[in-house]
């Protein structure tokens, strides 16, 4: 009499096979940017360790933590100044930091703006950002260049923007530290950045020029994709939606202000004891 066919031989339906990629490319289809067990040791040192970040196109994310929590060497290793010796870190899906280098990521729309302003003074706030939106020209061609009405619009809006529109024929050394920091922005929103790196872009501002950096930031959101590295909490509790707090290396929490502000560890390790 025959026997029925094997039940291992007929699989469900319903039980489709497991595609073990698959979850990482979903992670990286939904993120601008993510960093997956990033580790970099200096000399033994782990200024990163396993670390995790991932970033929504139009988030606004705050990152704190103490000096050596790794918040710059992450900034470098997403710029592509600095080599993990493990991990993966993508960019809008398909484009893989660790085998670009610094001009190709640069080009391919992430921004960063150190925490010393970088401008030239010797030009005029107006034509720091020309040379910007001209950036593959040299400086004396782009000078002489002419803009287009839709370039020229383009710039006055950037101006407007950063808080600088009555500066414009100023030269960028009479600037005061807030006001470069802004023009610096401004500079990087001229090249068009899908993600912008600000690192302590409220270091040495007066009260005013920090709400106004706080204003200027929460209008970028939604239209590009921003990092925003910071110790002062007053600051970060005005524009934070999501907040990631590192130690040595490595995440310690992540939330909003509210959760981040009542974990027990964050609470001892910043909050309430070391600075951040």
């Amino acid at each position: 009499m025959a026997q029925p066919p094997s039940a291992s031989l007929t699989p469900p339906l319903e039980a489709p096979l497991a595609l073990p990629w698959e979850p990482k490319a979903l992670r990286r289809r939904k993120h601008v940017l993510l960093l997956e067990g990033i580790t970099v040791a200096f000399e033994g040192f782990k200024a990163l360790n396993g670390l995790d970040l991932a970033l929504k196109e139009g988030e606004l994310r705050c990152v704190i933590g103490p000096n050596g929590a790794g918040k710059t060497t992450m900034m470098d290793v997403i710029t592509g100044h600095v080599r993990p010796d493990r991990g993966e870190a993508w960019y809008q899906e398909t484009m893989n930091l660790l085998e670009a280098d610094e001009s190709t990521i640069n080009l391919a729309g992430i921004g960063r703006k150190f925490q010393k302003p970088s401008v030239f003074e010797s030009l005029t706030v107006f034509q720091n950002l020309e040379l910007a939106l001209k950036a593959k020209k040299t400086v004396l061609s782009t000078l002489r260049a002419r803009l287009s009405g839709e370039e020229r619009d383009f710039l006055g809006q950037t101006l407007a923007l950063v808080n600088l529109a009555e500066r414009r024929d100023q030269l960028a050394a009479s600037l005061s530290h807030g006001q470069k920091q802004w023009l610096e922005i401004g500079i990087l929103l001229v090249q068009k950045p899908k993600v912008l790196l600000l690192d302590e872009p409220v270091a040495g501002l007066a009260p005013q020029e920090i709400e106004r950096t706080a204003e200027l930031l929460l209008s970028l959101e939604g239209r590009h994709s921003l990092i925003v590295v910071e110790h002062d909490m007053s600051f970060v509790r005005s524009i934070a939606r999501i907040v990631t707090v590192l130690r040595q290396g490595s995440v310690l929490a992540e939330g909003d202000m509210s959760e981040i502000s009542s974990n027990p560890g964050v609470v001892e390790a910043y909050l309430g004891g070391e600075a951040c």
